[in-house]
Order: structure tokens, then C-alpha cells, then sequence
């Protein structure tokens, strides 16, 4: 009985550890901020620009090209012989990836492809404290009707955002204006 109890006493001091965002694993962290409309930010996919010769070949747009442990499938032309590729692995570990490619889909009079620079880079999945400083900071300052609280949410809602720095409009330009350095 003694062993019974005290593994009901562990469960009890996990599941009160659960109860609180400070202290929640990743998995309940979550279900706190989904009653705040708050989610991870998901990883990003990185996006390359790739060279290919002869220049005057027209890449189909989404064939598919391989680099070492990591597929790319054309999404754009930028100009003769360079189109923009996406990383079909999400995340930051495609990053600074260059070199040759291999095509994956048989291209007619292709003789070679490149990686010549990572334009986009990916991103990871939010981490998990990061997403605990965001729950914490809605609750510290309501955002509603173009406060800067307001404004805060939604710039740092965008994909790649780090850190924003608001200006007053006494410090900026007056009544009426924002200025927002990200």
C-alpha cells in the first residue's frame, strides 16, 4: 500500500506541475496558450537560388532536385538560368547549403544545376521557452483596438520576427504615427 501511495503522490506533484505555464512541459505549455489563441510558430522551409546551364533551358516548375541528405523542388524563375528552390525539409538545418544538385526528375538538355546561395533561411520550430515568454507577455499587456500591445501580437506573428522595438508617437513623428524598428 505504502508503494501505492507514493506513486500516487509522484503523479499528483506532476500533474500540479502540468497545472501552471511556468512550470508546464511543452505538451500541456501548448494546451495553455491555446486558450490565449497562442501556437508554436511552426519551422519554416529554407529557399535556394539555383543556377542551371544552358541558361536559355526552361526548368519545369516543381521538378525536383537532390543535395546531399536534403530535396529541393523549383517554386519560381528569377531570370535565364536561375530559379528560386524550396527545401522540402523543414527547419534550420538546410541552412548554408551549397553545391551541385542532382535532378531527381529526368530534364531534357540540362547539363548542370547548382545551389548558389541560401535566400531564405528555414527556421526551427518555436522553442519551448520561447513560446512561454510569448503566453506570459499576452498577459501582461491586453492587445485590443491598435495599442501597441496590439500591434507587438501581430508583428511578432510574422514568420522570421525576432525582436520588435516600438517608438512612441511622441518619439517618432507625432499624434497619429508608428514606427516599429523589427
Amino acid at each position: 500500500a505504502a508503494v501505492e501511495f507514493q506513486n500516487q503522490n509522484i503523479a499528483r506533484e506532476t500533474l500540479r506541475g502540468e497545472m501552471f505555464p511556468d512550470t508546464a512541459s511543452r505538451e500541456y505549455l501548448i494546451k495553455h496558450c491555446a486558450e490565449r489563441g497562442l501556437t508554436p510558430k511552426p519551422a519554416t522551409y529554407a529557399t535556394v537560388t539555383g543556377k542551371f546551364t544552358p541558361a536559355n533551358l526552361e526548368i519545369p516548375i516543381g521538378s525536383r532536385y537532390s543535395h546531399e541528405d536534403f530535396n529541393y523542388t523549383v517554386t519560381e524563375k528569377i531570370a535565364d538560368g536561375l530559379y528560386y528552390l524550396q527545401c522540402e525539409t523543414a527547419g534550420s538545418e538546410p541552412n548554408g547549403v551549397t553545391g551541385q544538385l542532382i535532378p531527381i526528375d529526368y530534364i531534357n538538355g540540362l547539363q548542370t544545376a547548382e545551389i548558389i546561395e541560401v535566400t531564405f533561411i528555414g527556421e526551427d520550430e518555436e522553442e519551448t521557452e520561447s513560446l512561454r515568454e510569448r503566453y506570459f507577455s499576452t498577459i501582461k499587456s491586453e492587445a485590443f483596438g491598435g495599442n501597441i500591445a496590439s500591434y507587438l501580437q501581430k508583428i511578432r506573428s510574422i514568420s522570421g520576427v525576432g525582436q520588435v522595438k516600438p517608438y512612441t508617437a511622441a518619439e517618432w513623428n507625432g499624434g497619429g504615427t508608428v514606427k516599429f524598428v523589427i
